[in-house]
Parts: C-alpha cells; structure tokens; sequence
C-alpha cells in the first residue's frame, strides 16, 4: 500500500533529519546530556541499590515490574498535568496546535471522556497488567537473570535497549496498522482515538484487546526475545523509557530536550498527533523508518510542518492573534483530505465521531 502522491526522496529525508536537528536548537545538549546520564549513570546506581541476594525471583518480578510501571505513569502524567495547568510561556511555546486543550475546549465532553479514559485504565492497569504477569508470579520464575554479580554493563544496556526500540517499533508498526483496518477498527482502535489532539492520558487509553497485544506485547517482545541474556534490571530501564516516550509522543508539545527522538529517523509528538488529526499513516512508535519503507507516512504531514511553520512567523510578525483560528481550523481541515493509499469512501473505520 503506497502512498498515492511522490514519496520524498533520499535527499528530501536527510534535508527532513537535519532540520529536526537543528530546530531542536540548545535543547539538543540537555537531550544529549539526559541520555548520556540514563545509559552511563543508571547503571552503576544499580550497583548499590539492587538487592546482593533475592530468594523469591517470581515476586520480586511480579512487583517491581508492576509497581515501576504504575510509579511512572502517574509521575509522567503528574507532571505534565502542571504543565498543563500551568500554562507558562516557557512551556506552550512547545505546544505543537493552537487549539484550546479540550479541557477547555468543551468541558462537557472533557469530562465524559476522561472519565472513560480513568475507567478503562483502571480495567488494563489494575485488572488485566498484573494477569499477564501473574504466571511468573506463580510459578516463582523471572523471565530474565537478575542476580547481583550480573548486573549489566553500559554497554549491555545499550545495545539490547536499542534492539528492544526496533524491534517493538517493528512489531507496534504492524498491530497499529492492522487495528487501522477499516473492518476492526470500529470495535477496538477507534476507542484509542476519541482523543484526537492528544494529552499525555491518553497513551495507554485503549481497549483491553490492544492494550495487551498493541502495548504490553509489543513492548516486552525484545526483552522476551532476549530472555535470560537480558537483565531484570535492563527490563526495568527499558519499561521506563518506554512509558516515558508513550507520553512524550501524546502530550502534546514538541520539547526541544526530549531524549527519545536523537536517534536518526525518530519519530515525534508532532508526528503521532498529526496520526489522530487524520486517523491514516504514521503508524509507528519510535522511529519512521516502517512508514517511509512501506509508504505510509501521511503525503500531508511534512506539507502541514511546512504550513505550521509559515502561520507562526505570520502571526508573530502581524501580531493578530484572531487570525489564530481561520489558519488552524483550514489546516485541520485539510487532514481529512490526506490520505497514504486509496481508502474506501465513507470508510466507517477511519471517521471521527
């Protein structure tokens, strides 16, 4: 399934790649000083805190997994809950719409849908995580090594990190796609979409179906693949980037210090949001490499970039702020018209409600 419009060419991406680089501008040093300190830093606090003996390797798995997970995503969503109350300038000059957050939006159907949102987070994080898990749990066994005198090099830490990137955005990039089928995509991903300009809830708000095989599974598919050559510890680090990067890519600011997005071909905030705008293309996670190769970035996004860019030096330079909304809303608009591939007409699975 191609796209039905010239992909860029080889010169156009790396043209793309260079201006990622250069708009994150000093924000690229504190990017590059965050992950310096996760990979060479992280590890050798292990070194003192992680326990010299474990007698229970199915609890210790089954809780440190599971509380670590529940810890991060209410740290994340806390603080970009400030963030967004907050409103400082220093903040929104990353927001990546002009839009109103919906809170403020339309605070009726705000409240109806965040309600949804908690409810269905407590079934996949309080019900259905700790089930997936529990098997360990029972049978007293640790999927990975997790003794004291093998704890991770930072150069273990690198590498199965990195593999455990491609292979989840591999494997993320082909159940998102799959659940973007017009046949199933009613009665499992449109759930996951209510949220159309995206805020940090909602990267785990989903339906039971895909929380386990589009998020669990395709987060823990390099880490399981990797078994025991990977260290309980490893599995950890990797568990928190991975959360802290499903709310980076819907919180709905493009922060120039993100460390998620150095790695070449890194997808972004912008580019995830721009998915919920259209509900067609840019599928994966981490990366856009699987949309180039299999052209379904949307023909419309880097266009949209480009126009978002032109409107914010016109209202800077004019100073009209009520020339805000006629732009936003003929971009918006436009989505509905950018496609990756022929799609049916009044396809059902890729309308808004």
């Amino acid at each position: 399934m191609k796209a039905n419009e010239p992909e860029l060419s080889l010169e156009d991406i790396l043209d793309y790649e260079k201006k990622r680089y250069v708009k994150k501008g000093f924000g690229l040093f504190f990017a590059s000083l965050f992950t310096l300190c996760w990979f060479f830093l992280v590890p050798q606090i292990a070194t003192l805190i992680w326990p010299s003996k474990i007698e229970n390797e199915g609890s210790f798995f089954f809780f440190s997994a599971y509380i670590l997970h529940e810890s991060v995503f209410i740290f994340n969503n806390f603080a970009m809950w400030v963030i967004y109350k907050l409103e400082c300038p220093f903040f929104e000059r990353y927001k990546i719409h002009d839009k109103a957050w919906p809170w403020k939006e339309d605070p009726e159907k705000w409240n109806k849908l965040i309600k949804e949102t908690i409810s269905l987070l407590f079934v996949n994080q309080v019900i259905i995580l700790p089930l997936m898990s529990i098997v360990y749990y029972l049978k007293n066994e640790c999927p990975f090594r997790f003794d004291f005198d093998s704890l991770p090099s930072v150069f273990e830490v690198i590498w199965q990190t990195v593999l455990s990137m491609i292979i989840e955005d591999f494997s993320f990039y082909w159940s998102h796609r799959f659940l973007h089928w017009d046949k199933i995509y009613a009665h499992i991903h449109k759930i996951h979409h209510k949220h159309i300009n995206t805020v940090s809830i909602a990267s785990e708000y989903a339906h039971p179906v895909e929380f386990v095989f589009g998020n669990v599974l395709t987060s823990s598919l390099g880490p399981l693949i990797l078994g025991k050559k990977m260290h309980l510890f490893t599995y950890l680090m990797w568990m928190v980037l991975r959360i802290s990067e499903t709310t980076d890519g819907h919180c709905g600011y493009e922060f120039s210090w993100s460390p998620y997005r150095l790695l070449p071909m890194s997808g972004s905030s912008e580019y995830h949001n721009y998915h919920h705008l259209s509900f067609k293309g840019n599928y994966a996670s981490f990366f856009t490499y699987m949309d180039r190769i299999f052209g379904t970035v949307n023909v419309r996004y880097h266009e949209f970039v480009e126009k978002k860019k032109e409107y914010v030096r016109k209202v800077r330079k004019s100073g009209k702020e009520e020339t805000k909304e006629g732009v936003e809303s003929r971009l918006i608009s436009e989505k509905r018209e950018s496609s990756y591939a022929p799609v049916k007409k009044n396809n059902e699975g890729n309308k808004e409600d």
